[in-house]
């Protein structure tokens, strides 16, 4: 396996698409696993927090634990506009889709790469929009795994108690980081 450049990890093998839909302009999508015979494999969608991207899903796909799961399994991981490595930034006049359109468009994701059914991994924001999917489109969605859900919009105090503060004091936060297994 080749190595990153960036981080001296393991790079990821994942397919990348651009995804058009109607009220979130283009969606990047990228798929790791192989999408031939997707319907005798569990499929993951999963979308990531604000701040993040795709990538914060690497290190729990990747970890040896998941290795048995990872083997039977696609991921599917959707970056929210804007959220994408190296990103441009989002042109003038763009609108920020709501997450209820976000959600909406997990839908159009799924039917361009001819998926019917997934179970869905969110973390804060991505969880609201996996929330949202679920509820808009119950009979594609065989469960859900929201991590750290939110239903309304994070204040600073909040962002900065759940982002910082985690890597100001790690051992009180994670006690036994995977890492450290």
């Amino acid at each position: 396996m080749a190595e990153n450049g960036t981080t001296g990890k393991p790079a990821v093998e994942e397919s990348k698409h651009t995804i058009p839909t109607e009220r979130c302009g283009d969606v990047t999508v990228f798929v790791q696993g192989d999408l031939v015979n997707h319907d005798k494999k569990a499929v993951f969608l999963t979308i990531h927090d604000l701040g993040c991207n795709h990538t914060s899903f690497h290190d729990f796909v990747e970890h040896p634990a998941m290795s048995e799961i990872k083997q039977r399994s696609v991921f599917i991981h959707v970056d929210v506009p804007g959220q994408e490595d190296n990103a441009p930034d989002l042109p003038d006049g763009f609108v920020f889709p709501a997450m209820q359109d976000l959600g909406d468009a997990m839908s159009t994701v799924l039917d361009m790469l001819d998926v019917k059914f997934v179970v869905g991994l969110g973390e804060g924001a991505g969880a609201n929009i996996l929330a949202r999917f679920g509820l808009a489109h119950p009979s594609r969605v065989l469960g859900l795994i929201l991590i750290h859900p939110t239903s309304t919009v994070a204040g600073v105090m909040e962002t900065i108690k759940d982002k910082v503060l985690p890597l100001l004091i790690p051992s009180f936060f994670y006690p036994a980081h995977p890492r450290d297994i």
